[in-house]
C-alpha cells in the first residue's frame, strides 16, 4: 500500500469522524458546503476550534465557500473554527491567512498498513481493565482532564455519539477510568484513532499503547487494513514505536471572532 493511498485514506476517515461528531452533541450538525468541502458545527464548544472543523478534498472549493462557512459558524454562535490544511497545500495556507486565520497547531500525519503495526498477540494476557460498556461522556471527560481543559468542554460534544463506524474504549485502574480512545472505520478500510487521552497520574504505565493495540486488533477483525491518526508532539514517538510513519504535518488554521 503506497503512501499516497494511505494519505488519501487518512483524509476520508478524518472526514468520517467529523461527520459523526456532527451528530454527537446537542445542536451539532455538519454540512457539505461544496462538493469535497465539509464543515462540522459544534455549538456546545463555541470557543474551541478542534470540534468546529472544516475538511476538504477541493482547496479551490473551500476558498470559494469561505464566506458561507464563516456565516454558518456565526449563525450557530461559534467563535472559533479551524481548517485542516493538508501537507503541500501552501497556497491555501497563504489564502487562509489573508482571510484572518492563524496557525494554531501542526500535528503529524501518521499512517501505516495494518500489517506494519505492532498489534501484540491475539492470545496475550489482557493487561487492561476495560470498561465493557464505555460511556461517551466519560470519554469526553477524560479528554478534558487529560489536556487541561475546563470541565464539560469536550464531554458534551461527544455525549450522543451513535455512529456505528465509531467505537469507544475506556481503560480503568482500580475501577476508575483513566485512559480512552476512539476508532473510526473509514469507508475504504482505514481505522483512524481519535480522542486518545490518558490522565497524568496514569501515564508511564503503557496503558495507551496497550489500549491502542487492543483497539486495532478489534479493527483488524472488522476488516480494516490500514491505520491513521494525527500525532501530537507527545504522542508522535509513542505511535512511531508502534509502527506508524509520519508523512508530513497537517496545519490547523484557526479563525476567531467576537460573534
Amino acid at each position: 500500500m503506497d503512501d499516497a493511498t494511505l494519505i488519501g485514506r487518512r483524509r476520508t476517515s478524518q472526514m468520517a469522524f467529523y461527520r459523526a461528531l456532527g451528530s454527537a452533541g446537542a445542536g451539532s450538525h455538519w454540512r457539505e458546503v461544496r462538493p469535497g468541502v465539509q464543515a462540522t458545527v459544534v455549538p456546545a464548544a463555541p470557543d474551541r476550534s478542534l470540534p468546529n472543523s472544516v475538511l476538504y478534498t477541493d482547496a479551490h472549493g473551500l476558498l470559494d465557500a469561505h464566506d458561507e462557512i464563516a456565516e454558518l459558524y456565526a449563525a450557530a454562535g461559534v467563535r472559533a473554527w479551524t481548517v485542516w490544511v493538508v501537507p503541500g497545500d501552501d497556497e491555501l495556507a497563504v489564502s487562509l491567512e489573508a482571510r484572518g486565520h492563524t496557525l494554531d497547531g501542526s500535528p503529524a500525519l501518521m499512517v501505516a498498513a495494518m500489517e506494519e503495526v505492532d498489534l501484540g498477540r491475539d492470545d496475550e494476557p489482557q493487561p487492561l481493565d476495560l470498561d465493557p460498556e464505555p460511556d461517551w461522556r466519560v470519554i469526553g471527560d477524560l479528554n478534558d482532564r487529560a489536556y487541561g481543559l475546563p470541565d464539560a468542554t469536550f464531554a458534551p460534544c461527544v455525549a450522543r455519539m451513535h455512529d456505528p463506524a465509531v467505537h469507544g474504549f475506556v481503560a480503568r485502574l482500580d475501577g476508575v477510568p483513566v485512559a480512552c480512545l476512539a476508532t473510526v472505520d473509514g469507508p475504504d478500510g482505514d481505522c483512524a484513532l481519535e480522542l486518545v487521552a490518558t490522565l497524568p497520574q496514569a501515564r508511564g504505565r503503557g496503558l495507551a499503547s496497550a489500549l491502542v493495540r487492543h483497539a486495532l486488533r478489534a479493527a483488524r477483525a472488522r476488516g480494516c487494513d490500514s491505520v491513521s491518526l494525527e500525532g501530537s508532539k507527545m504522542g508522535e514517538p509513542v505511535y512511531a514505536r508502534l509502527g506508524y510513519r509520519t508523512l508530513g504535518r497537517l496545519r490547523m488554521y484557526e479563525r476567531r471572532s467576537d460573534v
